[in-house]
């Protein structure tokens, strides 16, 4: 199993890359394009009602940010309850926080009902501030959070060695393994004669006359009545490039000398913040840290965020080892909610993006709102998170913010490289945005000295990619676009990957 990025996460280093066969054939009901949490969620409710489905994967199942999230599943969001109430109206902010409750429940339901083993623990979640201003913070969140009906008190311990000036308790979170769960759920969608291709790539895409004509890589066609973009971002310039921000955050999985009394989860309240879990695998026990995130690009040494990771993480637990340590890529949207639902302008094509750090609770709370839509049945979730949805006091701001930092680096990326007068001073494993004889390339020299040459300019809107030094990728600041050392697409919303150059003049 692998994942897009160099760092193996914790989760690839504890499974079996053992995916079921499945029939296919060339059409069907609903295509899903995407196998992370929300693809192959989805895919299963819908082979379970009664629609015949395609799984397509561009690489193996849960290869984009599901193979690296800290896999939380919470009844409570980044976008916090007095954020959300500010913002939609109580009603609404109720409404969410029951589908947040109904979504862990339906993943229990799946973990018992499909005899899933992937670590799944339930446990409650400790929030904390450190300063007065972080108290105020935290006491909106209280008062919000008992408008809601989300089960939150204070208390005065935690089960974490860290200080904080006061602490809710926010009961009723879980947790689990998330390729163990969703390769579970694939042999069960399977065997209800859901089809599933792996290493193939949408490449275009045709909706005529109510039918949609899917083309791909491997020269294979589909067709189907409706299409689901589970790709974390829908593909292509449309407004969701606009509307979603590309971020980073950086994880460290350390093994514990002992075990742990309780499973729990924390977070302070800085910005951004940092998070901190346990783990049980086996008969071992772990600590999940996270944090220091940063906008997809703009951050030119990705070793130093992981380097002020491990000085956190050193300078509060006391562990035996480092596991595992990952970065991985999620959106923010510009109201704070996720998009789920039609695609705008379009009768049959859905989309399920912007999740911010929860993507394992919208991932699966996709599978309570389009099932619904393709039954055509509107249901109050549906109109809240319709991707159509305009809220101007609450994204205004965020929009303007996200077309100026993308249009200052379509303009600056073109015109700003390394000074480096030849390629011979890339020295191995450095990759750079250099000028050679009047042209800009992006140049990476792998270890055994060979220089591999591409065009830096990604095509989904024509932004200049910057180099990763961590993950080993080309990463576009613009819209989140990464591609590896090859110029092979890792991530969308570009749909082809960056031009390759032979030789240089």
């Amino acid at each position: 199993m692998n994942r897009d990025g160099n760092n193996k996460s914790f989760w690839e280093s504890t499974i079996n890359n053992d995916l079921p066969k499945s029939q296919v054939n060339t059409d069907y009901d609903t295509i899903i394009v995407g196998a992370g949490i929300t693809g192959v969620t989805l895919a299963k409710e819908l082979q379970s009602r009664g629609r015949s489905c395609l799984l397509i994967e561009k690489e193996n199942p849960g290869f984009g940010t599901t193979g690296g999230t800290t896999s939380h599943l919470n009844n409570f969001f980044d976008s916090s309850y007095d954020e959300i109430i500010d913002n939609f109206g109580e009603e609404q902010a109720i409404l969410l926080a029951d589908a947040a409750k109904e979504t862990i429940r339906y993943v229990k339901q799946n973990v018992l009902q499909y005899h899933i083993s992937c670590d799944y623990s339930e446990c409650n979640h400790y929030l904390f501030s450190v300063d007065d201003k972080q108290t105020k913070q935290l006491d909106k969140i209280l008062e919000a959070h008992g408008k809601v009906g989300i089960p939150t008190e204070q208390t005065y311990t935690i089960p974490f060695d860290l200080e904080f000036k006061k602490a809710i308790e926010i009961k009723g979170q879980a947790q689990f393994h998330p390729l163990r769960y969703i390769n579970k759920l694939l042999k069960e969608y399977t065997k209800q004669g859901g089809a599933i291709v792996t290493e193939t790539q949408v490449t275009d895409i045709e909706n005529k006359d109510g039918r949609i004509t899917v083309k791909t890589n491997t020269d294979s066609v589909y067709t189907s009545n409706n299409l689901v973009w589970a790709t974390h971002i829908p593909p292509g310039n449309n407004r969701f490039s606009v509307l979603l921000a590309p971020y980073r955050s950086y994880v460290a999985t350390l093994k514990l000398d002992n075990p742990v009394k309780t499973m729990a989860q924390t977070a302070d309240l800085y910005d951004p913040y940092h998070y901190v879990r346990y783990h049980k695998s086996n008969d071992d026990y772990y600590l999940i840290v996270g944090g220091f995130d940063h906008k997809t690009g703009d951050e030119n040494d990705t070793e130093k965020p992981f380097e002020d990771l491990m000085e956190y993480v050193n300078e509060n637990f006391k562990y035996k080892e480092v596991a595992a340590r990952w970065s991985s890529q999620y959106y923010l949207s510009a109201d704070g909610l996720p998009y789920i639902g039609k695609m705008p302008g379009e009768e049959n094509i859905y989309i399920s993006t912007g999740f911010s750090g929860n993507g394992i609770t919208f991932g699966t709370m996709t599978s309570l709102v389009i099932p619904d839509l393709l039954d055509n049945r509107e249901t109050e979730l549906s109109k809240l998170l319709s991707p159509s949805r305009i809220k101007p006091v609450a994204s205004a701001r965020n929009v303007i913010n996200e077309v100026v930092s993308a249009s200052v680096h379509f303009v600056k990326d073109k015109f700003v490289s390394d000074k480096i007068a030849e390629l011979e001073e890339i020295s191995n494993g450095e990759g750079k945005i250099i000028k050679h004889d009047g042209k800009t390339y992006a140049a990476y020299r792998d270890a055994k000295s060979q220089l591999h040459l591409l065009s830096p300019v990604c095509p989904h809107t024509g932004c200049n990619v910057t180099w990763n030094p961590s993950e080993i990728s080309w990463d576009c600041p613009c819209h989140g676009s990464r591609f590896d050392i090859e110029g092979k697409l890792l991530n969308g919303p570009a749909m082809s990957g960056l031009e390759k150059i032979e030789e240089v003049e």
